[in-house]
This record gives C-alpha cells, sequence and structure tokens, in this order.
C-alpha cells in the first residue's frame, strides 16, 4: 500500500515537472514569435543633424531646430520609431556614421561618405547658384573672370567654378558674411546653395529683388545616408518606405517653404 502510494506521488510528481517544462517552452516559442512579428517595436534611431543653418540650428529658444532636423524627425515619425536628433558640426558627421554613434544624417554626398555609409534614398534637390547685384549681373563662369566671388571656407558647390583658376576665390566664414560683402559691394558675386542664400538673405532683411537673376550652376540631393556600422535592412527599408511617402505628399517641400518666406527658392531650368 505504501509503495502504490509512493508511486503515484512520484508520477504526480514528474508530471508536474512535464507541465512546467512544456510551459517554460510555450512561453519561450510565444516571446520568440512577439520578437519576429515586433522586431522594432520600441526601438530608438539615433539621428545628427548638419550645424548649418536653414538646415540645422539651434533657435531663439534655445531648441534645436531647422529644415532638415523637421524633415528627418518626420522621417523617423512616419517609419513609426522613436528617435534621438542631435544637431552636429557638419564634418563630424561622417565620425559618428563610421563609428555607430549616430545611424542616420540628411547632407549632401562627398568622396568619403559611401565608405562608412549606405545612400539610402535622396530627400529633396538643392540648387548651387551664384548671386550677384542686380547692378552686375554676369551670364556664365567665363564672363567672371578676375572677378571676386566669395565662398565659404572649405565649401565646394561647382568642379567648374572650384577649376576656374581666373576667379578670385574670397574665403568668408559664413553666408551672411558674404551677403554683407556682396550688398556693401566688396565682392562681385557669391556662390553657395539656393536655401543657403536666400534664408540668410531673408534673416538678414534683403529681398529677393536686390539680386539679379541667379546664375545656376547644378542641382544636389540631399541624402539620407545611413550607417553601415549599424547596417539593418528592416530598419533602412522602414525609412526609405517613409522618405518615398513623404515625398509624394510634398511634405518636405512645405517645410522648406515655411523657413523661405517670400523667396522663391526653386530656379527654373526651362529653357
Amino acid at each position: 500500500m505504501t509503495s502504490s502510494s509512493n508511486d503515484n506521488k512520484t508520477f504526480r510528481n514528474q508530471g508536474d515537472e512535464r507541465l512546467i517544462q512544456i510551459r517554460n517552452i510555450i512561453y519561450l516559442l510565444l516571446m520568440i514569435l512577439m520578437i519576429f512579428a515586433f522586431p522594432l517595436q520600441g526601438q530608438s534611431i539615433k539621428i545628427e543633424t548638419i550645424n548649418v543653418a536653414p538646415f540645422g540650428f539651434i533657435g531663439s529658444d534655445g531648441k534645436p531646430t531647422g529644415m532638415m532636423f523637421e524633415i528627418s524627425n518626420k522621417i523617423a515619425e512616419e517609419a513609426g520609431f522613436e528617435y534621438t536628433n542631435k544637431i552636429v558640426p557638419y564634418a563630424r558627421t561622417i565620425v559618428h556614421l563610421t563609428t555607430g554613434k549616430s545611424d542616420f544624417v540628411l547632407r549632401f554626398s562627398n568622396s568619403k561618405l559611401p565608405a562608412v555609409a549606405v545612400p539610402l534614398v535622396s530627400i529633396i534637390a538643392m540648387q548651387n547658384i551664384l548671386l550677384f547685384n542686380t547692378s552686375n549681373p554676369f551670364k556664365d563662369l567665363e564672363s567672371l573672370s578676375g572677378k571676386s566671388v566669395g565662398v565659404v571656407r572649405g565649401g565646394k558647390f561647382d568642379v567648374n567654378f572650384d577649376n576656374n583658376t581666373a576667379i578670385n576665390k574670397v574665403n568668408v566664414n559664413n553666408y551672411s558674411q558674404m551677403l554683407q560683402m556682396l550688398t556693401n559691394k566688396r565682392l562681385d558675386g557669391i556662390i553657395g546653395s539656393n536655401v543657403g542664400l536666400y534664408y540668410n538673405a531673408k534673416k538678414l532683411g534683403i529681398t529677393q529683388d536686390e539680386f539679379s537673376p541667379p546664375l545656376l550652376l547644378n542641382s544636389k540631393d540631399f541624402v539620407l545616408h545611413f550607417s553601415k556600422k549599424n547596417s539593418d535592412v528592416e530598419v533602412m527599408n522602414r525609412l526609405k518606405a517613409s522618405v518615398e511617402k513623404l515625398k509624394k505628399t510634398g511634405e518636405f517641400k512645405k517645410i522648406v517653404n515655411k523657413y523661405m518666406g517670400n523667396f522663391k527658392w526653386e530656379i527654373s531650368t526651362d529653357e
């Protein structure tokens, strides 16, 4: 009688252990299914924005703002990610993409970026132009021979301009300084992106009709560069889909227009 009772108890204990094991296996399987079904839930994206107005800068309220700052945030939100976004110096963005300190940045491409980042998708085109006073319009680069043109230090906007040794290139610190030198007739012309030049002119109280029609040099895209160090196909696919959707609805141009006021920043390329 005692032996039978012990046997029953042993069977019950073994049964309980099996149930616990089965329950643990089911729990583990459910956790694995949840991970695969919702792999990015709650994942945070680390964004950096170039510290160049109007693309990224600290506003008068001490908070980060700017066209590309807002556009980056919009992309992350549409893709369903939590995110952080920091304003950092232009050159540092490459360093942080290299080390994986940031996941993505919106900026122009250069020769160093392909080694450290995936050029995931184009965001919006910016035109590089030459601006002149209304009293001194120039029609082409050749007509600028012997003339002084302001260039933001380190800026590379057009290969033909860079290679033209007949033009006197004057290095300046920023767009604002360059615009003031042009209006004071200390420069014959200035070079830069249409949005950068016109935004800073607006901030200085300079109207668009104080310039002659711009000389269009080229068009370059702001591109979403994703860190190769942090490469994640699913994350990148979701970001790319987000960009394509926002481009179709015109969200990016709406953000740019908000900063540009009455300035007509898009230059027609029609003949």
